[in-house]
């Protein structure tokens, strides 16, 4: 028996990381104009720049690890589709409140809860679609 092909999470695992070169490479050109190899030179906007990448590279690969194993383990599209959206749009709220902006906490927030919310619905799934089976 071959294990059901991964079809939606790829696509939103496409781009995300789009999002995260995004990110990454804001980083670099900050690098490069405020002449910091390490850290942030004390600069506060930079910080949260390289909190943003930081933040996106720590919520992300647990994000798509338990949609990818909830496609396989057969949960419905809509589920997948479901946390995946929240996912992207909780990065994309968030990079741009954390990384792209001055202090946009209503933004920020917004971004982790979607987040969280899409992290919540992969446990759920894998579990449910691990237990159930």
């Amino acid at each position: 028996m071959t294990a059901p092909a991964l079809s939606i999470t790829p696509i939103y695992a496409a781009l995300l990381a789009v999002l995260y070169l995004t990110l990454t490479f804001a980083v670099i050109k900050g690098r490069y104009r405020l002449l910091v190899s390490l850290g942030d030179g004390g600069n506060e906007r930079f910080n949260r720049l390289i909190r943003g990448h930081g933040n996106f590279s720590e919520y992300v690969p647990i994000s798509l690890l338990l949609m990818a194993f909830a496609e396989i383990g057969g949960a419905g599209t809509m589920v997948i589709h479901g946390a995946a959206l929240l996912l992207l749009g909780g990065r994309v709220l968030h990079a741009y409140a954390m990384a792209l902006t001055a202090k946009n906490l209503s933004l920020r927030k917004a971004g982790m809860i979607m987040t969280i919310a899409s992290i919540l619905i992969g446990v759920i799934a894998c579990l449910s679609t691990s237990l159930i089976a």
